[in-house]
């Protein structure tokens, strides 16, 4: 995902754009549920950002909710998080899903977190008591930076964590590692992951290609390992292998859906409701979502009503 890399890149103009239209075209209310479930109280405003991933996640919530008879609206797709975070503080949106580490590194400015419950929490006590926002219950799916590797270099290796790779660079070997530029000098990119395992990557086995070239540069055989997002549907379709990163060298990255205050406390049942749709979704899950859209180029729609049912979680 392009997620992590984007923020700078919204402009003033876009954002006044993005919150006049809110209300205007695109949109698509729902009087939900049937006479029997339907629920009283305000409309709940569901949006979410603009790539695969989070649309699903979206989509997933406006289809659930409507089933379970809340009144919902469409928002779907209003953009990033330069202009989806001020439309949710100001209540043009009453909820999206938005990622533990994001809100951490990039609501909080605070330093990357690597552990899920203390990320979880940092955020959702800061932005509760500071905003009035709730981060209900996050999904085990955590969209964060990985190591793949190809099969025939993994088996040849035996190749099953981080460490193991490591082990052999500090043995003299030497395997092609793809990797972004913008990483290599992030803070929490290549100077992190070098810390948390105690090896220095020897420069010569660096690839640095533009972002999105990394499975193409793997396939061509001209890599034999590359950086990655842990939930991109390629890892599957190449089928590469995730190394576990067993030292935790990447910031966590949970999904979580985030909601107005006021929302919360018009709907007793939500929060326990929305807890029954994040439990079931895990990296492999939506990884296998994203592929169905991305790849199968099924739409976010019917991608979304058939793994609901498969759940149990729409009639």
């Amino acid at each position: 995902m392009k997620k992590r890399f984007i923020f700078g890149l919204v402009t003033v103009l876009a954002l006044v754009l993005a919150l006049g239209g809110v209300a205007g075209c695109g949109s698509q209310s729902a009087a939900s549920g049937t006479a029997d479930n339907a629920k009283k109280g305000p409309t709940i405003k569901i949006s979410s950002k603009t790539f695969t991933e989070a649309s699903l996640l979206g989509t997933m919530t406006y289809q659930y909710l409507k089933g379970l008879g809340y009144p919902v609206d469409n928002k779907m797709g209003l953009g990033e998080l330069a202009v989806i975070r001020p439309a949710l503080t100001s209540g043009q949106i009453d909820m999206y899903w938005e990622y533990t580490g994001t809100g951490v590194i990039n609501l909080m400015n605070h330093a990357p977190v690597y552990d899920e419950q203390e990320s979880y929490k940092l955020i959702k006590d800061w932005d509760d008591s500071k905003n009035g926002i709730e981060w209900l219950d996050y999904a085990p799916l955590n969209d964060t930076y990985g190591i793949v590797v190809r099969q025939d270099v993994a088996a040849k290796y035996n190749l099953k964590t981080t460490s193991d790779y490591v082990a052999l660079v500090k043995k003299g070997e030497h395997l092609k590692f793809v990797s972004f530029p913008e990483w290599d000098g992030r803070a929490d990119g290549l100077p992190s992951f070098e810390k948390a395992y105690d090896f220095k990557m020897p420069k010569d086995d660096i690839v640095d290609v533009a972002m999105g070239l990394n499975y193409d540069t793997l396939k061509a055989q001209k890599g034999d390992l590359a950086l990655a997002f842990t939930t991109e549907p390629r890892i599957v379709t190449d089928k590469l292998v995730m190394l576990e990163d067993d030292k935790k060298a990447f910031p966590v990255y949970n999904a979580c859906p985030v909601v107005r205050k006021q929302i919360v406390e018009a709907y007793p049942t939500l929060t326990a409701d929305l807890k029954k749709l994040s439990e079931v979704l895990d990296t492999k899950t939506i990884t296998e979502l994203n592929m169905q859209a991305d790849i199968e180029k099924k739409s976010v729609e019917e991608v979304s009503t058939t793994f609901l049912k498969s759940k149990g979680l729409l009639k």
